[in-house]
Parts: C-alpha cells; sequence; structure tokens
C-alpha cells in the first residue's frame, strides 16, 4: 500500500511516469538494469537485498540511473552509507509524501537530497544537503568491527572475549566506543549496520 501511494503521488504530479513497481531487491535490480529510469526510489530493507545493496550492484553494472532511499531508520550511519554505496537521495517513510517531490526533482536535476527531518542537516535553496561525514567519528577499528560482528551474530560479551583474547569489560568498552562512534544505541541497529555492510554473509571467521 505504501509503494503504492509514492507511486500515484508522483504520478499525479504530471511530471513522472512510473515504469516499473516491484516488490524486492532482486526483482529492483532487474527491473533498473532493463528499463533504465532516471530514478529508482528504493527501500533500504527490502526482501532478499536491501536498497544500499542494489545500489551497489546497479554502479557495479554501470546504469546511470540515480537511486533515493527510502527508510525508517534516521541514524546517521544509514544516511552516510547510502550515499557512500552512490545514493542520490534519502527520504524517512514518515515524511515521503510531503518530500518525496522534492527529492525527485533534485535528484533528476543532478542535486543531492536529505529529508530535512534527519538530525544534523540542513536545508539550503529548496533542498537539502547531505553533510560528509567526519572520519574521526565514523571511522572504528579492525577489532571494533569484528566485536560488532561477532555482537550481530548473537555472540555474549564473555563470549567474545574468549575468541578474541581481551576481557569481558574491555568488549563492552570497545563495542561502546564503536556504536558511539556510528550513531547506533541497540543491537538490532548493530544488526542492521552488519547487513549494510555485509558481515552477515556466510559463517564468522574464527581465529
Amino acid at each position: 500500500m505504501f509503494r503504492h501511494g509514492v507511486a500515484d503521488l508522483l504520478a499525479g504530479t504530471g511530471e513522472v511516469e512510473i515504469v516499473a513497481s516491484v516488490d524486492t531487491g532482486t526483482t529492483a535490480v532487474q527491473a533498473v538494469t532493463e528499463l533504465v529510469p532516471d530514478i529508482a526510489i528504493l527501500d533500504l530493507a527490502m526482501p532478499d537485498m536491501n536498497g544500499v545493496t542494489v545500489i551497489r550492484k546497479l554502479v557495479e553494472r554501470g546504469s546511470p540511473s540515480r537511486a533515493i532511499i527510502l527508510s525508517v531508520y534516521e541514524s546517521r550511519v544509514y544516511v552516510d552509507q547510502a550515499f557512500e554505496a552512490g545514493a542520490g537521495g534519502y527520504v524517512l517513510k514518515r515524511s515521503a509524501f510531503l518530500n518525496i517531490v522534492q527529492a525527485v526533482q533534485a535528484v533528476r536535476s543532478g542535486g543531492t537530497y536529505v529529508d530535512p527531518l534527519l538530525p544534523g542537516h540542513g536545508v539550503g535553496r529548496g533542498r537539502v544537503v547531505a553533510v560528509p561525514s567526519d572520519e574521526a567519528q565514523n571511522s572504528i577499528t579492525a577489532r571494533e568491527s569484528e566485536i560488532l560482528r561477532f555482537v550481530a551474530y548473537g555472540y555474549t560479551s564473555k563470549e567474545i572475549a574468549g575468541r578474541v583474547g581481551v576481557t569481558s569489560k574491555a568488549v563492552e568498552a570497545q563495542k561502546a566506543r564503536a556504536c558511539c562512534r556510528l550513531g547506533i544505541n541497540s543491537r538490532a541497529q548493530i544488526v542492521q549496520f552488519a547487513i549494510l555492510q555485509g558481515w552477515l554473509q556466510g559463517e564468522m571467521t574464527l581465529r
């Protein structure tokens, strides 16, 4: 219903032609590759392949289509992941019916659009421009990445400590530092971040 509602809203402007409406990441890649639309609007959390992965695959194939991510996630880490993959816009689902038309217009004209309701982003000249990531705040160490990946797989701090050779307190401290840098506040968000990083493909490699 949400997908068709967005499509109807865009078609109703008289400026947009909807060439396809699909419900999985795999079919999104196929549709964009075959139809080459100007804009592909992608849900961040689609079945079988998330929106960021879809964008990466399209970039690998040299697709000229630009992408806009629709998402319920407001954490900066998801916005950064989307733009690093090659997205041209990021719109929150809760404000999609207010902002999606403006997002399409901005991205179609070569601009970049970030939902004005996202914290830490300002409005400028009719569209919202993404603020570049601060490497000092967003980069995490290899050990911190390893610990977050173990957490995403469901390991406890004690189990992780035994596998990486540190204390449980050290694991908790490194996990807390990494989550602080990434703007992550829960295990569910750690799992989402791990999915976007591609960490959950295959089994966890043990030392």
